[in-house]
């Protein structure tokens, strides 16, 4: 995290703690950003309350160069031609197997690819990616600590940010249709959470650090500061899946509803793993997909527990998990789609579970 931009949320209340990065090699501490003095109010804020959360939990990666476009071309799920100045998509990067490795919001800006992951796959992602680079004109590199990037949402975030930055936004009435701001040296992400109450969310990329001091005062203004927990509830709400270090390399895109969300293109061409997605579109069926669920319990199951069904038997994994308004457990989790109609509950503590809908239509047929 940039020092100065620590400092400026220090002095706005939030509260840091040092853990040690198990997945770095030198076993690196990272500063977590674990709540804005009262996590107990921070836990009850809803989808629809305004909310502003620094994402600390995120890594940025840039690519550039004369042959970026065709690499990424090359290595992701999605068409990277349909990421514009105007327009982001959800993307991922498979191993030859078909498992995700990371999953990415993807923006362009000055013509550079910005990529979007879990901080904990950072390193590991640019290490690996950069293998592939070989003699192509391509530069990929970490710029975390240079944007800042937090998020704005809730009802009338449009107007408040239109108000704010004094400009017009573009508005499209497809939930899964991905919109981009480009504002002075500010970048907003903009994407529809529900389109009955006009709730929306803005993910913000600031290059300038005095404007992005100025953007937060006047978003703080509107929203409640949180953690970085915000936005996991703000993706589990909406049933987008973030593939960390713990999930890494275990789910094919179907299992997480990649398809339903638009992270696959199955016209665009190859890439690592794209004949095991391919061939389980085309001529299999996936026997598992992720859900939203509820989990009637205080303590929050890590990544990787297991759900178990009335039979006893291993139904599935939980892959995202946050607590709620009501201080119950949601989570996203990938379950054999058979097991879904039984009554599930978490292994570890046989707490109850309750199927949630998903903001968007997926077929089991």
């Amino acid at each position: 995290m940039n020092p100065d931009w620590k400092v400026f949320l220090q002095e706005n209340g939030a509260e840091f703690v040092t853990d040690s990065d198990a997945n770095s090699p030198d076993n690196a501490t990272t500063d977590k950003l674990v709540s804005f003095g009262h996590p107990g109010i921070e836990m009850q804020i809803s989808s629809q309350d305004m909310l502003l959360s620094n994402a600390s939990e995120r890594g940025l990666i840039k690519v550039n160069g004369d042959d970026a476009e065709t690499f990424l071309q090359n290595q992701l799920t999605n068409d990277i031609r349909n990421v514009t100045e105007t327009s982001h998509q959800a993307s991922a990067w498979c191993s030859p197997k078909g498992r995700i490795i990371a999953n990415f919001r993807i923006f362009k800006r000055n013509g550079d690819f910005y990529l979007a992951l879990s901080n904990d796959l950072l390193e590991h992602v640019i290490k690996k990616l950069r293998m592939y680079v070989m003699m192509s004109k391509v530069v990929i590199e970490d710029v975390t600590d240079k944007m800042i990037c937090f998020t704005f949402a809730g009802k009338n975030a449009d107007s408040l940010i239109q108000e704010m930055l004094g400009t017009s936004i573009p508005t499209d009435a497809d939930a899964l249709q991905h919109n981009i701001l480009q504002h002075s040296t500010v970048t907003l992400l903009r994407s529809v959470i529900s389109d009955s109450d006009n709730t929306s969310r803005f993910d913000i990329f600031v290059d300038d650090i005095d404007e992005a001091k100025a953007l937060w005062t006047q978003c703080k203004q509107h929203a409640t500061p949180v953690s970085g927990a915000g936005i996991r509830y703000l993706n589990i709400t909406s049933g987008s899946p973030e593939i960390t270090a713990a999930s890494s390399e275990t789910w094919i895109p179907q299992m997480v509803n990649y398809i339903h969300l638009k992270g696959v293109d199955f016209k665009k061409g190859c890439y690592p793993g794209q004949e095991v997605v391919a061939r389980l579109n085309y001529l299999g069926k996936t026997k598992r997909r992720m859900y939203r669920l509820q989990i009637e319990t205080d303590h929050l199951p890590v990544i990787g527990a297991e759900i178990k069904s009335d039979k006893d038997a291993e139904a599935g994994k939980v892959l995202n998990a946050v607590f709620n308004a009501d201080g119950k457990v949601e989570a996203l989790a990938v379950l054999k789609i058979a097991d879904a109609i039984n009554p599930l509950t978490l292994a570890a503590n046989d707490a109850t579970i309750t199927l949630l809908d998903l903001p968007y239509n997926v077929s089991d047929e």
